[in-house]
């Protein structure tokens, strides 16, 4: 039911939660109780473009293969991952203390979503993702 890369897969529909800041991108700057700051509209968007966007690529991970789908896999995570780490350090320069996930989570909250990412990265690098990928062939000699 999951393809050939279940743990690839499950990892990026998790992802998607990223989407959840659809709800705050309008409220950004706002003088509002609870509304982020103005800074934090930049990495509200990249999470909102990384969460929609995992539907996609999962949808890759469970029908696609070859090379326009692999690479699209890495650059997603790469991106993923670049934003993951810049929202920390928008949260370190400007916080915004009254957001849930960090409440509850605080700056773990950004490296979690990167350690995701780098496990899908590893996953989809290393040389069994790259085959079933791409297509290569099995680089031991047959027996």
């Amino acid at each position: 039911m999951l393809g050939k890369h279940p743990l690839l897969l499950v990892l990026t529909v998790m992802l998607a939660g990223r989407a959840m800041t659809l709800a705050f991108i309008g409220r950004a700057g706002g003088a509002g109780p609870g509304d982020p700051p103005a800074a934090w509209l930049m990495p509200l968007v990249g999470d909102a473009i990384v969460g929609v966007s995992a539907l996609f690529v999962a949808y890759l991970i469970a029908r696609r293969v070859g090379w326009c789908a692999w690479t699209t896999i890495v650059v997603w995570n790469v991106v993923a991952i670049w934003d993951a780490l810049s929202a920390f350090v928008i949260h370190k320069t400007v916080p915004w203390p009254e957001f849930f996930m960090i409440k509850i989570f605080g700056s773990s909250m950004f490296f979690a979503a990167a350690a995701m990412h780098l496990c899908c990265l590893f996953l989809v690098l290393r040389e069994s993702g790259r085959r079933s990928f791409l297509g290569d062939p099995d680089p031991r000699p047959a027996s």
